[in-house]
């Protein structure tokens, strides 16, 4: 049961390219609740206004470490680079970013179960998400991005039991000259999207950040940027949850990072980034670009 509670708290914020199994309803329900605290036999009116007070205080702070990992892997991997494409210039290929959990992702509950008193992500260290991201060049120096993961959970064979992430955006060249550090704003949104049975709605993300980089000739391009992300997480859940409550984080990022075309005069490249900031972790990227 606690490996479920973990794998459901995933499957919030599309971590569950990790996890292999469906959840029925009743599972599902059963473990969110563990989270809000123990429920005496009489139900939420049997509880002290102290109990119940502290139960939500639970669910916000039992939240607050899946805000950190939603922004943090649907913000990282946007970029390998300022320079910005060509006109129906592009690239395509998969981002993984590798969350690092922290202390800060691993809060205390208090009154639950030693098992459950770290949230969701007490037993992590990290918790790495694949993305599958596209780049396309418009004039006037500027870029769209596109990005997509998807996962089969509940309903077998139904588009309606996957759990989805859509995200658009665009990148802006301020300083495009050759020779010269290119310096590139970008932004981001992410939605993902969660059958109606988990009981979860409006988990959003919202990045911006501004880049910097710099090319050494057929060697490797060196990148840097800082930016926020700023995630909502909205929650439908049955009693004894009162209402549905919605929570928000805002968490600033910076990077630096490499990358390489591993095999000359062929359009593969290879890219990987340290993270800093509010949060740690790695990103890395594998793909074909054609500037």
């Amino acid at each position: 049961m606690v490996k479920q509670s973990r794998i459901l708290m995933y499957a919030v914020v599309g971590v569950v390219s990790l996890v292999g199994v469906a959840l029925a309803q009743s599972d599902i329900e059963a473990d969110m609740l563990k989270f809000w605290g123990p429920v005496p036999p009489g139900g939420v009116e049997a509880m002290s206004p102290g109990e119940i007070k502290q139960a939500n205080e639970n669910l916000k702070t039992a939240v607050d470490p899946m805000l950190d990992m939603f922004g943090f892997v649907t913000g990282g991997g946007l970029y390998n680079t300022a320079d910005v494409h060509g006109v129906l210039g592009f690239d395509v290929g998969v981002k993984m970013t590798a969350m690092m959990v922290g202390t800060n992702q691993k809060p205390q509950l208090n009154g639950l179960s030693a098992n459950l008193k770290n949230g969701p992500l007490g037993d992590e260290s990290v918790i790495p998400v694949p993305v599958l991201h596209v780049g396309l060049g418009l004039t006037g120096n500027l870029e769209l991005i596109g990005r997509y993961f998807s996962f089969p959970m509940g309903k077998e064979g139904s588009a309606d039991g996957n759990i989805t992430l859509i995200g658009v955006g665009a990148k802006y060249g301020l300083l495009q000259t050759f020779g010269l550090p290119k310096i590139a704003v970008l932004a981001a949104y992410h939605r993902l999207s969660v059958p109606a049975e988990f009981q979860f709605d409006k988990v959003n993300n919202f990045s911006a950040a501004i880049v910097a980089s710099y090319s050494l000739p057929a060697l490797a391009t060196i990148y840097g940027g800082a930016g926020i992300d700023y995630s909502s997480f909205t929650i439908d859940f049955p009693d004894p949850f009162p209402d549905p409550d919605a929570f928000h984080k805002q968490n600033f990022r910076a990077n630096v990072g490499v990358k390489i075309n591993p095999i000359p005069l062929l359009p593969l490249f290879v890219n990987v980034d340290y993270n800093f900031g509010a949060i740690k972790g790695i990103s890395g990227g594998l793909g074909i670009s054609l500037r």
